[in-house]
């Protein structure tokens, strides 16, 4: 399943006293929040407690009115070819849709924050960051959000007038009020029959029941109280990070790709099989690499002390450390390279290198 952005229209803010009346799916995105989004909830922007994911997961709220007057802003300012018309039109007449208005536009966003948190224990200090700043409490920021859109290429039409987005049925509904804090012990209480009254018994007068607004339970099939989960690792970073050895820093460089490869080598984070291996031999590889390295480094120091008045008119066999230090990088970089594309694909890449480390068992 896709991580997605939500919008919905809503009329009454969340947390503030009775749940939601009226929640009417409006637009989804999947691995990102578009600019369109960003830019209905700019109305008055403000953070509120997400009704979908765990507290104290935020989602933003935005003025109905204010962030379509933002959008038609966008719209008088984009090119007037045919296709860019035909999607303007396809959001236009979705706002313009009387089921489709109301007070608020609601904007669930943890789904994709989750994406790039960097602590798994916990995620919200950063997710709560990456809601902050999709705020635009001021007129200023609405136009540098306007101007940042119109400098979009054109394959990214879509993600300024939500073409191909626009649904009444979201894969996600909002419940009506704002999560509990995960591993509470709530539990929904299905209603019972009142029993039969006994035969001949006086009529009590029974006190008045407190009403509550009708909610809006979420799709069937689907949990109401949702835990946010991460992409698993596939190793393809800690390849990467080997490339961290191109900064124009010789040896520093070498020695910080190895420590950096074997450090996030060795990374809890939930992993595919094929990930947890391949980041334990980008682990393997980065110390074997960095221990390689103070080898011949040293050794070329130590040659450059002893040989230096002997071989000074000739580079070997003074340079032979460095000689082989320089093959080892080169190839350091090719294995961070196949490394790298191999691990994103899903296949294990195993260099030759020192097993310092085994793969750990996944859960």
């Amino acid at each position: 399943m896709a991580n997605r952005s939500y919008l919905y229209v809503v009329d009454e803010v969340p947390g503030e006293g009775a749940p939601l009346t009226r929640v009417t799916g409006l637009s989804e995105w999947n691995w990102d929040v578009p600019l369109v989004h960003e830019l209905l909830v700019s109305g008055s922007g403000r953070l509120v407690p997400s009704t979908i994911w765990d507290a104290p997961a935020q989602a933003i709220l935005g003025d109905y009115n204010q962030g379509i007057a933002h959008l038609e802003r966008l719209f008088a300012q984009l090119p007037h070819d045919e296709e860019t018309q035909r999607q303007i039109a396809e959001a236009r007449s979705v706002l313009a849709d009387p089921d489709k208005q109301g007070r608020y536009l609601l904007l669930e966003v943890a789904e994709i924050h989750v994406l790039g948190v960097t602590d798994d224990d916990n995620p919200f200090p950063e997710m709560l960051s990456e809601a902050q700043g999709l705020l635009r409490d001021s007129e200023s920021q609405v136009d540098s959000l306007i101007r940042y859109a119109l400098t979009q290429p054109a394959d990214k039409l879509d993600q300024l007038t939500g073409s191909g987005s626009w649904a009444n049925n979201l894969y996600f509904a909002p419940s009506g009020a704002p999560q509990h804090e995960p591993h509470a012990d709530i539990q929904a209480t299905p209603p019972q029959a009142a029993p039969p009254a006994p035969p001949q018994a006086a009529p009590q007068l029974a006190p008045p029941l407190n009403q509550q607004a009708p909610q809006f339970p979420p799709p069937t099939g689907h949990p109401q109280q949702v835990f946010l989960m991460r992409p698993l690792a596939n190793g393809a970073v800690q390849w990467s990070l080997g490339l961290l050895a191109l900064i124009p820093f010789p040896f520093v460089s070498a020695i910080a790709a190895g420590i950096v490869m074997t450090a996030t080598g060795r990374s809890r984070a939930p992993a595919t099989d094929a990930g947890e291996r391949n980041r334990t031999n980008a682990a393997n590889w980065g110390v074997t690499y960095l221990i390689a390295s103070i080898i011949l480094i040293a050794l070329h120091i130590a040659f450059l002390a002893i040989f230096d008045d002997e071989y000074s008119s000739t580079f070997y066999p003074i340079g032979i450390p460095i000689t082989i230090w320089f093959a080892l990088s080169v190839t350091h970089l090719v294995f961070s390279i196949v490394g790298s594309v191999k691990a994103s694909r899903g296949v294990v890449f195993t260099p030759v290198a020192l097993p310092f480390f085994r793969p750990r068992p996944q859960p």
